[in-house]
C-alpha cells in the first residue's frame, strides 16, 4: 500500500495508500517499511512535497463547475434522487470518526479499508474495498471525500502521465444535486468516476476499476447505498500514555474478506503542529498498530516473524538505532500489538507505552466497523 514504488517509490506510494486499499494484513512488514520511507523522508521531504503538490494539483476545474452545460446521456434512474452526503463541508478532518460506509457493493470484494486524516498533500478521507488478488493491479471501488474548497484530483496512473479527459456526462442526482460521470485517458483497467457534492463547497469522488466493477449502474448503486456519518473510530484498543505533546494524525483500519477475522487498525502521532507541511508532520511519527493475532511458522510469509525477545511472557521482536526503537508483541489475548518510534519517547519508551494500552475485553474475536 505504500508503493506506487523510493523517490519514485517513496512519493508514489504515499499518494497510493490514499487511493489504494492495503493487500497485506502485516503490522511487522508495514512498521519496516514505514520506518525505511520516512528515514527517507527526512532526506527529501522537499522533493516529496513538491512533486506531491505538483500531481495532486491534477484537477478539472471546468467539471466541477455546476454552471457548465450539460454533457451528453445519463443512467435511466438519474432523476431519482439520493441522499448522499453530509450537512457542511470538512473544514478539517478528525482521524479519529468515520465520515462514509459502504452500503451495497459488487460481488468479489477480498478487503475493506478507511483511513482518515494527513495524507501526503493534505488532510482526507479514504474509504476501499479491494476485489484484486495479492500481487496483481488494484481494482476495487474507492471513494475519498475531500475538505471544503478542495477539488478532486485525476486518478493516477501506472505509467506516470497525467491522465487527461476524453468524456464527461450526466450522473443522477445526489444529495440533492448533479452528479458527473468522468473518463478519463490512460486506464489500465475499465474505469468508472463519478463525482458530486456531500456538502456546499465539498466533494465526493467514487471510482470503480475492474472488469467486473466497472460499470455506471454499479457507480450509481454503491453512490446511493453510501452512509455519511460523523461517529467515532471503532478501535480494539487504547494507548493512554501518549506525550502530551504528540498530535493524532492519521487513522487506519482494515479488514479482510478473505480471511475471516484478519484486521488492522493503526494510528499514527505527530510533534508537529497541525499548520506544518504535510510531510514534515509525517516525517517523524509515533505509531500504534493493532490487529488480530494469528500464528504463522512459514518463514516465506510476509507475516513470519522470529521473536528476539519477551514482554510480560509474551514473544516479542524489538529493534531499534539511534533513538528509534521497534517493538511488536505477539499473541496479547488474541491480538498483536506493534509500536514503532521515530525518537519521540524516551528510550525504552515503546515497553513503557506497550503497558499503556488497553485492549477489549476479546480481541480474536472483534470486527472493524467494515463489516457490514
Amino acid at each position: 500500500m505504500l508503493d506506487e514504488r523510493q523517490i519514485g517509490d517513496l512519493m508514489l506510494a504515499e499518494i497510493e495508500s490514499a487511493e489504494t486499499p492495503s493487500r497485506v494484513l502485516d503490522v511487522e512488514g508495514a512498521m519496516s517499511t514505514a520506518r525505511r520511507q520516512r528515514r527517507a523522508a527526512r532526506g527529501t521531504g522537499a522533493v516529496l512535497l513538491a512533486a506531491a503538490l505538483t500531481m495532486g494539483a491534477l484537477t478539472v476545474p471546468d467539471l466541477l463547475n455546476p454552471e457548465r452545460p450539460p454533457a451528453t446521456g445519463s443512467p435511466g434512474d438519474a432523476g431519482k434522487e439520493a441522499v448522499t452526503g453530509l450537512p457542511a463541508a470538512l473544514t478539517t478532518v478528525d482521524p479519529g470518526r468515520v465520515y462514509v460506509r459502504f452500503g451495497w457493493l459488487p460481488d468479489g470484494v477480498r478487503d475493506l479499508q478507511y483511513q482518515a486524516g494527513l495524507l501526503l498533500a493534505g488532510p482526507g478521507v479514504y474509504l476501499g474495498a479491494t476485489s484484486s488478488r495479492r500481487g496483481d493491479p488494484w481494482q476495487g471501488v474507492s471513494v475519498a471525500l475531500y475538505p471544503q474548497g478542495v477539488e478532486p484530483p485525476a486518478p493516477q496512473r501506472d505509467s506516470g502521465r497525467p491522465a487527461t479527459v476524453i468524456g464527461t456526462s450526466n450522473g443522477p442526482l445526489l444529495n440533492g444535486g448533479a452528479s458527473s460521470f468522468v473518463a478519463y485517458a490512460g486506464a489500465e483497467a475499465p474505469e468508472v468516476v463519478l463525482r458530486w457534492r456531500y456538502a456546499p463547497g465539498g466533494w465526493v469522488q467514487l471510482r470503480l476499476v475492474g472488469p467486473a466493477a466497472a460499470t455506471t449502474d454499479n457507480a450509481v448503486r454503491v453512490a446511493r447505498s453510501l452512509r455519511f456519518g460523523d461517529d467515532p473510530v471503532p478501535l480494539p484498543g487504547k494507548a493512554v500514555g501518549i506525550p502530551a505533546g504528540l498530535r493524532l494524525i492519521a487513522v487506519d483500519v482494515a479488514e479482510s474478506l478473505e480471511e475471516p477475522g484478519h484486521w488492522q487498525t493503526s494510528t499514527r502521532w505527530s510533534p508537529e503542529p497541525v499548520s506544518a507541511e504535510p510531510g514534515r508532520q509525517r516525517a517523524r511519527t509515533l505509531s500504534v498498530s493493532i490487529s488480530r493475532y494469528r500464528q504463522v511458522t512459514d518463514p516465506f510469509d510476509k507475516a513470519y516473524a522470529n521473536p528476539n525477545t519477551t514482554v510480560d511472557g509474551h514473544p516479542a521482536t524489538f529493534g531499534g538505532s539511534r533513538g528509534d526503537e521497534a517493538l511488536t508483541v505477539y499473541d496479547v489475548n488474541g491480538a498483536t500489538v506493534a509500536i514503532d518510534d521515530d525518537a519521540l519517547l524516551s528510550s525504552g519508551g515503546t515497553r513503557a507505552l506497550f503497558h499503556a494500552v488497553t485492549l477489549v475485553p476479546d480481541p480474536s474475536a472483534w470486527h472493524t466497523h467494515l463489516r457490514r
